[in-house]
């Protein structure tokens, strides 16, 4: 069999399914149907990147009334781009900082262990016997100094502070387009 032929009867193993991942994820019902209506709803209307970064509309405002109007249409306008925007350096952030990466992980699995186990019937770890208010305890008290080990407040600062200079300093630089004006009327 030539490779040609086994590559176009299976998918390449590096094809990764959006749906497998979160199925694969421990996350609710709830939350995942959440997941998938916020992909829906605010996904929808991305911009192609040859309109969010259109080099011939950036220009400088004219002066405040131009920049709030700026804002205002931009914002709205490219909410969906600015929200990929703020993605990526959270996960710049994450890629960049192990320690919080690890931290993050190690709460998320440890909440969601502790949540499966029946609510009434305490943990039984060889002769010890452990009350989920106990676990619950328990790891706030190994992931406090795990958040403070890994900057966690600074890294919230970070992903606020620069997402706030490139959001914002797009959409203040960026000339609303020709079909703003229409909108207006």
């Amino acid at each position: 069999m030539s490779s040609s032929s086994a590559s176009s009867s299976n998918m390449p193993a590096s094809f990764i399914n959006p749906e497998s991942v979160m199925d694969a994820l421990p996350i609710s019902p709830e939350r995942r149907s959440l997941l998938t209506r916020l992909k829906n709803d605010k996904l929808s209307n991305l911009r192609p990147p040859s309109e969010f970064f259109d080099r011939e509309r950036f220009s400088k405002p004219s002066g405040m009334v131009d920049i709030t109007q700026r804002l205002s249409y931009n914002l709205t306008y490219f909410q969906s781009n600015y929200i990929l925007v703020v993605l990526g350096l959270l996960i710049y952030c994450l890629i960049t900082n192990f320690w919080l990466l690890f931290t993050i992980i190690f709460l998320v699995f440890g909440l969601n262990f502790i949540r499966k186990l029946p609510p009434n019937e305490p943990f039984v770890f060889q002769s010890f016997v452990i009350t989920q208010k106990q676990l619950y305890s328990g790891l706030i008290f190994i992931s406090v100094p795990l958040l403070w080990i890994s900057s966690a407040g600074s890294a919230i600062f970070w992903i606020v502070g620069a997402s706030a200079v490139l959001v914002l300093g797009h959409a203040a630089f960026l000339a609303p387009g020709v079909d703003s004006q229409f909108n207006q009327v």
